[in-house]
């Protein structure tokens, strides 16, 4: 038995391929592909929030941390291991954020509007957790009459389904304890 041997012409090559995957082959068509992710600016931007809210509240309240482990049924020697699984944490996160940023700069389509929305929640939480409290109680000293009333009737509906909590003694501050 005797194989012919052949040499493999471009049809015999494209018919190959068309196999594998057929818009390679065809003439005039790009190789590229679309960027098809979906974007979530909504959704990435309360991811974002939310992540590196809880990253900044664990890593600026050891000392509350600490106490509620010595607090708990969890032996001595298992605190270290918490806390250096924190701290793998907060590392992981900053380096997941700045690939956001390089992901905003290099990408298009929904990786980078989804990167975007990542980062203005990163942002908004920064924000929203250094912002003194002097900030807060001044932007309510400046509110009108009809708004105090909104929020004095709001107030009141939740006073009203939540026996026992005062919402006119809220005080506004970070949970750093600043």
């Amino acid at each position: 038995m005797s194989t012919a041997i052949r040499k493999q012409t471009h049809a015999d090559f494209c018919q190959r391929l068309s196999r594998v995957e057929s818009r390679f082959c065809r003439p005039g068509a790009s190789a590229t592909t679309r960027d098809t992710t979906v974007a979530r600016p909504f959704a990435a931007t309360l991811t974002g929030f939310g992540w590196i809210y809880l990253v900044v509240a664990v890593s600026t309240n050891r000392e509350l941390i600490a106490s509620s482990l010595k607090q708990g049924s969890l032996p001595v020697e298992y605190h270290d291991w918490i806390f250096n699984g924190l701290a793998a944490m907060i590392v992981a996160s900053f380096i997941v954020l700045a690939l956001h940023v390089f992901r905003y700069f290099m990408k298009t389509g929904g990786k980078r509007t989804n990167s975007g929305g990542v980062l203005v929640g990163a942002i908004a939480a920064l924000v929203l957790f250094y912002t003194p409290s002097g900030v807060w109680s001044t932007g309510f000293g400046m509110l009108d009459g009809h708004s105090r009333n909104a929020l004095a009737t709001a107030g009141a509906a939740i006073e009203g389904t939540f026996p026992g909590l005062g919402v006119h003694n809220l005080a506004f501050v970070s949970s750093g304890g600043n």
